[in-house]
């Protein structure tokens, strides 16, 4: 429940101190709890200690997480840094105030994500990048393509066809494109805002009769139109930019389900690799 449920739930009688309180956070919800719980107290002539009570008869573990969900609601009104950047951030919110949200809204990501993953999704997803002549092209622009990074270092361990399509390769996506077929699996973290360029080579996968997972942060992403199977992760952040820990944690259970389908030849490749970086690599052999 937000904040206004909880209020609209909460039976019992209120102190004209908690209805003061009350009217002024739902006057501005959810940016009135952005600010601190000293210069929320001020503007109804309260306590600091006030606000605390109140938020936890309300059913808030603390303050701090009352503020972590009001964050939430924040970053999902306003879509971009620009208009959220005086939304979030304080004028007195201190360093260890930083390290505190972070954490806190990590948290809260990875367990709202790992609790509400499409279990089935994630399952069909690992049969598909382990299926025989699977050929995998992982695809990230701007704030997916550290995710696809990822992805595609890790897979290559444990499958012997998989490709990044990146803008730093000679080829353009388009040129990677010229033989999908339905061996192929497009793996693509996309996230607001979403780049045309994946929306399309999703939609071009499918239609070649090759198979296409999508890891986004809404449901609603264009590229989620072209997918098979979809994992929604959390992005809410404490700061003006999304958070991508839940996707990176969801492609590392990813790569971890892949190893273990894979065990034989990922020891494999690793003692492949291992004599290479000795042979080739290692400035002192001794």
């Amino acid at each position: 429940m937000n904040l206004n449920q909880r209020i609209a739930s909460y039976g019992k009688k209120l102190t004209k101190s908690e209805q003061r309180l009350v009217a002024e956070l739902q006057a501005q919800h959810p940016q009135g709890l952005l600010e601190s719980a000293t210069q929320l107290a001020r503007k109804v002539n309260t306590s600091a200690s006030t606000v605390v009570r109140l938020l936890v008869k309300l059913g808030y573990e603390s303050y701090a997480q009352a503020q972590m969900e009001a964050r939430s609601e924040v970053t999902a009104l306003l879509a971009t840094p620009g208009t959220r950047a005086s939304a979030v951030i304080g004028d007195d919110i201190s360093i260890r105030s930083c390290l505190d949200n972070v954490l806190l809204h990590d948290q809260h990501n990875l367990a709202t994500t790992f609790a509400a993953l499409d279990v089935a999704a994630f399952e069909a997803t690992v049969r598909l990048l382990t299926q025989r002549k699977a050929r995998v092209h992982v695809l990230g622009q701007r704030h997916g393509a550290p995710i696809a990074s990822h992805l595609a270092l890790h897979l290559n361990l444990c499958l012997p066809d998989v490709r990044l399509m990146a803008a730093t390769t000679p080829l353009f996506v388009e040129d990677e494109m010229l033989w999908i077929g339905e061996h192929d699996v497009l793996l693509a973290p996309t996230f607001r805002r979403h780049s045309l360029a994946i929306t399309r080579a999703a939609k071009y996968f499918r239609e070649q009769g090759a198979q296409v997972v999508v890891m986004t942060d809404a449901p609603t992403a264009p590229p989620v139109a072209s997918a098979h199977q979809v994992l929604l992760v959390r992005t809410s952040s404490a700061s003006p930019f999304d958070s991508y820990t839940a996707a990176l944690s969801v492609s590392n259970a990813l790569i971890m389900a892949v190893a273990q389908r894979r065990k034989k030849e990922l020891g494999a490749a690793l003692e492949r690799g291992e004599a290479l970086w000795a042979k080739h690599w290692n400035e002192n052999p001794g």
